[in-house]
């Protein structure tokens, strides 16, 4: 039977393929894989459709780190949404001192919508960067020859 809606299922894939069903995008359609996986690479982290259509059906081996964070921040959740952690278990989050900081300046700046989005949009431009940064780090781990 499968996983009702709004729960994002157990292994890498279920919890993949929660968020190609629950996410939209800004016409309300959900994303597709050949755009998931092209957005990904255009921020730095190399991936196929077919790679990635087969990580949502369970048919891959989860995948390495650097994947799994540009998975996590394209669809705007934290790395440990992937391993069992409950994502909206806010408690959690706010342990971490880094996101109560940014989370509590939020709240104290009383900015304006705009503001809110030049902040998100801030936040995202340094995802891209710190995806870029791991992947060529990736890269440059792996042995030459593409072994």
């Amino acid at each position: 039977m499968p996983e009702a809606p709004d729960r994002p299922g157990e292994t890498f894939a279920e919890r993949l393929d929660w968020l190609f069903r629950t996410t939209r995008d800004s016409t309300g359609k959900p994303y597709s894989v050949r755009h998931v996986a092209g957005e990904l690479t255009r921020r730095g982290c190399r991936i196929s459709h077919t790679h990635l259509s087969n990580l949502r059906q369970g048919r891959s081996p989860d995948p390495r780190r650097s994947v799994v964070e540009a998975i996590a921040a394209f669809f705007g959740r934290p790395p440990a949404f992937f391993t069992g952690q409950d994502p909206h278990d806010l408690v959690h989050v706010l342990a971490d001192p880094h996101i109560k900081q940014v989370a509590m300046r939020l709240v104290d700046a009383r900015l304006s919508p705009e503001g809110h989005a030049a902040v998100v949009a801030m936040i995202e431009q340094v995802q891209r960067l710190e995806a870029a940064a791991r992947s060529r780090r990736d890269a440059a781990e792996r042995p030459a020859g593409g072994g």
